[in-house]
Order: C-alpha cells, then sequence, then structure tokens
C-alpha cells in the first residue's frame, strides 16, 4: 500500500508540481490549500508524512499547524517537512527552523528545494 503524503500550501502551482513528482515515486498525495483545511485532512486522511509551508492564510499558519498536529496525541509523530521560504522574507528579523516549542517539525527545508532533496528527506522520515 503507497504511503500518503498531505502536502499544505497555498501555492497552487507548487502543490502540483510537488505532487506529480510524489506521486511519480509511487506515493498517495492530498493537498490542502490553508490550515485549517490541512487539520482537518490530517485527521480524515491520517497520513504518513505532512509537507507544510508556513506563510498561507497568515504569515505564521504554518508554525500553528505544526503545533496543533503535535498537540493531538493521535499524530503527534505525525512527520512534518516544513517546506517554505519564510526566512527569505524581509519583515522578519530572526532566522527560522526546527524548534520544540514554537516548530516542531522533523525537517526545515527552504523554498525552491530540487526535487531530489525532498525526496530524499521523505524517504529519510518514512523509512
Amino acid at each position: 500500500m503507497a504511503k500518503k503524503i498531505l502536502i499544505i500550501d497555498d501555492d497552487v502551482d507548487f502543490v502540483e508540481m510537488n505532487k506529480a513528482v510524489l506521486t511519480k515515486e509511487g506515493f498517495e498525495v492530498k493537498e490542502a490549500y490553508n490550515g485549517t483545511e490541512g487539520l482537518e485532512l490530517v485527521k480524515s486522511e491520517k497520513p504518513d508524512l505532512v509537507i507544510l509551508d508556513v506563510m498561507m492564510s497568515r504569515a505564521d499558519e504554518g508554525f500553528e499547524v505544526a503545533r496543533e498536529i503535535r498537540k493531538d496525541p493521535k499524530t503527534r509523530n505525525l512527520p512534518i517537512i516544513m517546506l517554505t521560504s519564510v526566512n527569505q522574507q524581509p519583515d522578519y528579523n530572526w532566522k527560522f527552523g526546527p524548534d520544540e516549542e514554537w516548530n516542531p517539525v522533523d525537517e526545515f527545508l527552504e523554498k525552491p528545494v530540487s526535487h531530489d532533496k525532498l525526496l530524499q528527506k521523505v524517504n529519510d522520515l518514512l523509512a
């Protein structure tokens, strides 16, 4: 049975491009375009891994989604890859990465990321 990946990102082109890459590699891919929809799909679809953006409906929405996933005992151990360009934003005076309290993700990748690197991280976390 194919591993299920949920992409939560408001950029339709980004989602479709990565969905195509992951599907070609044999993954089942679901998509959500905001945090609320993403959290609903985490519960209903029970993905094996989440790829999550930060800046969607709100500038920090992805951080909140990651914390909500970690708060729920049923999803606490769900692997999360944060894939974002938040560190490239001039409005932020600090750099983000994985952090147990603020940003509890397993991997933090900067957009753009190569398909090979994304696939490597996905496979590493699902191994």
